[in-house]
């Protein structure tokens, strides 16, 4: 993984990928205009000039892509081209689709695979997040046990991409296809991947247990965030509508244009109330997964606060619920995190909300600690207690983040008071 000068890499714009410009990162363009490098085929650029520019930053990244690439060429040209005996196959391309891990002389084809998608990712740009999702796909059906556990990376990867429902779909097939440990995966003839158009509002007790796998809770909470950004971004386009008369065109316009996620086109259909309940509905899922996230990596969200030592770290194995486990999920998903407008705000303020509420009982908080033989400072009390308290305070943030009144009248700032005042009465 990257040092820590390169931390930068997981933190590029905000907002869906698209074709762009380094130079010129907000200015939008016709990818049809715009100049490609032909070195790494993944940066864009409007005009020869900020491409010539732009050289010494991406001389680095472009070079390690082509040499990643002219490996995997090697290493493929191998395995098409093997001598074949009792334990290699002429072309295991041909001959052993879906069980490549078990022919010791693929591996050095897929670890390189792996190696290229990776430093793609990387790059953060609209070309190379596709092309490392294709190179991950195919090496799924070359392998379809999944041994380098590439399953773990593709969910959050779908997400920066916007394929929403794939994500959630793929998620799915993953964590019910073996319900009983019964799955035989070098039968080729058995359904792989076949979940499609799975409802991405239903119950998520499917994933929400001890046992499930930390990227899949990651990349599903981020998908939940989401789609309760965009319900807050189309209640407030509709309350500016209330406001001023505007024609029917623009106001569906405005609403297609205010959300992200494809899957919320068709929240723009539905009438406001069954809008407010699909909002109750994914808070609710996100509270419960984000409690199942705390119980399953409780060092997680604290180093989503604060990322850059997480970022920073390498690691060949990890265990259940280790720091190491924890680094590798943050590394896959930061970017997606980073990228997806509004999902760390509401976090943010969730935890905000959880400080504020807790400082009423601090003093018997310290006392409790103090009795349990801790001697934590306030500061350091509240910071761990607003992180572990954050998912009950969540409903807070959702409606501050659709409120536009007065800072000091928002939803848990009244909430807070009400608290205060109900404890002085009792």
């Amino acid at each position: 993984m990257p040092p820590a000068a390169d931390i930068t890499l997981y933190k590029g714009p905000v907002g869906g990928l698209r074709h762009r410009c380094p130079l010129c990162p907000s200015r939008s363009a016709d990818s049809s205009h715009l100049l490609r490098c032909t070195g790494c085929r993944a940066f864009r650029y409007c005009g020869r000039e900020h491409q010539v520019a732009h050289r010494p930053q991406h001389k680095s990244a472009c070079t390690k892509i082509k040499n990643a690439r002219a490996k995997v060429d090697r290493e493929e040209h191998k395995v098409r081209n093997a001598t074949e005996d009792f334990m290699t196959p002429a072309n295991a391309f041909e001959t052993h689709t879906g069980l490549f891990w078990g022919l010791l002389g693929t591996r050095d084809y897929m670890r390189a695979r792996f190696g290229l998608a990776r430093k793609l990712f990387l790059l953060g740009t609209l070309d190379g997040v596709g092309e490392g999702l294709e190179h991950l796909r195919d090496m799924l059906r070359l392998c379809r046990s999944d041994n380098m556990g590439v399953r773990d990376i593709i969910p959050a990867i779908m997400l920066r991409l916007d394929l929403d429902q794939e994500c959630y779909d793929f998620i799915k097939w993953w964590a019910t296809c073996d319900p009983d440990g019964t799955y035989d995966w070098g039968d080729m003839t058995l359904p792989y991947l076949d979940v499609h158009g799975a409802d991405v509002l239903e119950d998520p007790e499917f994933l929400v247990d001890k046992y499930s796998s930390l990227n899949s809770v990651v990349a599903l909470l981020i998908l939940k965030l989401k789609l309760l950004v965009d319900i807050r971004n189309l209640k407030i386009a509709r309350k500016i509508f209330a406001q001023r008369h505007l024609p029917l065109e623009l106001q569906d316009q405005i609403e297609r244009n205010v959300i992200r996620s494809p899957l919320s086109v068709k929240l723009q259909k539905v009438p406001h109330a069954s809008l407010l309940k699909t909002e109750r509905e994914l808070l609710n899922h996100a509270s419960e997964i984000g409690e199942t996230l705390a119980a399953m990596s409780p060092n997680f969200v604290d180093n989503l606060f604060e990322p850059d030592k997480a970022l920073c770290g390498t690691s060949a194995s990890y265990s259940r619920g280790s720091w190491e486990e924890m680094m590798l999920a943050m590394q896959n998903s930061y970017a997606t995190w980073w990228e997806t407008e509004g999902v760390l705000d509401l976090l943010y303020d969730a935890r905000a909300c959880a400080s504020r509420d807790l400082q009423c009982d601090i003093e018997d908080l310290m006392m409790k600690e103090k009795m349990i033989g801790n001697e934590p400072t306030q500061c350091e009390l509240l910071a761990d207690l607003s992180v572990t308290r954050m998912w009950t305070y969540l409903n807070y943030a959702v409606e501050n983040a659709s409120y536009l009144g007065p800072w000091h009248e928002r939803p848990s700032e009244r909430y807070t008071m009400e608290n205060m005042e109900a404890l002085k009465d009792y």
